[in-house]
């Protein structure tokens, strides 16, 4: 019988991970012309922001 182990991340480990994608997005954000598509990109990096002062 074969036993499987669920993983995990660790708070740090999560928030590192926010980061990352937070860096990119803001990143892509910099380059991009005023849109809807935009406005929704950066509502999307106020959340994850919020998520890592939460």
């Amino acid at each position: 019988m074969e036993v499987t182990q669920e993983m995990g991340m660790t708070d740090k480990q999560f928030n590192g991970f926010v980061r990352f994608v937070l860096d990119d997005i803001k990143e892509v954000l910099e380059g991009m012309p005023e849109s809807k598509e935009k406005e929704k990109l950066e509502k999307v990096a106020e959340n994850l922001q919020k998520t890592l002062e939460d």
